[in-house]
């Protein structure tokens, strides 16, 4: 088995990356207004005076909040009604329709709406991530439903198996590769969502603090809350694949004869 989860290859090969984003930023920095492009090291003063001035996890500890607020009603909901989609054609020809029509419509019509409907600051974020995502985990479940090992339901259906010991061994092995998927597409879509629709809906967050920063033209700003929303879902991320590959989710146990 390989232990490894690093390759330092491409550990390098990332770094070397990163590095030559960062040399071409400073370059082209060096040439025009801190107002157009500000350097790295204008960047990351304004990031350690947002630091400094209380400003920062304030902000983005209200983000965070709505992001997982709103990530795991979608989760939960979106898996639950795409199993039931991929186990009833009724449900499927009633539901399939209004998830196509929900994922094909555009992020902005969602927070324009939202604006109009919700009265309270965080109910309009937190919809718009969900309608965003929901479509996703709704459809990745479907196709997960769908691979599940009809053999493997039959024998445990003649063997009078029960039903936990089902979806444990059987049906969440099956689920997982695209649930697990979902979730990882989700997860960068939730915090650019939600900091879009702070952005026109919201009094905090990290949304409505770069659209302040925006209207004082502070674009260092702008720059150091953008890095830290990317730093942000880029750990997210990290952690989940961590995570997944720390449990038995997913795993199809050994049968023994």
């Amino acid at each position: 088995m390989n232990t490894s989860t690093i390759n330092p290859n491409m550990l390098l090969m990332g770094s070397l990356s990163i590095a030559t984003a960062v040399l071409i930023w400073w370059v082209v920095s060096t040439q025009v207004s801190p107002v157009i492009l500000p350097s790295p090291a204008q960047t990351w003063s304004a990031l350690e005076r947002l630091s400094a001035q209380g400003r920062l996890f304030p902000e983005l500890a209200v983000t965070g909040q709505r992001v997982a607020m709103a990530f795991l009603l979608s989760l939960t909901a979106g898996t639950a009604l795409g199993c039931a989609i991929g186990i009833s054609r009724r449900i499927s020809g009633f539901c399939r329709p209004l998830i196509i029509t929900m994922q094909t419509t555009p992020p902005i019509s969602w927070i324009i709406l939202a604006v109009l409907w919700f009265d309270s600051s965080h109910g309009a974020p937190i919809f718009v991530v969900v309608v965003a995502t929901f479509p996703i985990f709704v459809l990745n479940a479907i196709q997960g439903t769908q691979q599940i090992p009809g053999t493997l339901l039959e024998m445990a259906r003649v063997f009078r198996v029960r039903r936990r010991y089902v979806i444990r061994d059987i049906a969440i092995p099956a689920l997982w590769p695209f649930v697990s998927a979902a979730i990882s597409i989700c997860i960068g879509i939730s915090w650019k969502t939600i900091v879009m629709a702070e952005l026109f809906s919201s009094q905090d967050g990290a949304g409505a603090a770069l659209s302040w920063a925006r209207l004082q033209l502070a674009t260092d700003e702008v720059l150091a809350w953008t890095l830290v929303i990317v730093a942000l879902g880029i750990t997210t991320e990290l952690l989940f694949q961590g995570l997944s590959r720390c449990t038995r989710a997913g795993r199809i146990p050994a049968w023994k004869s």
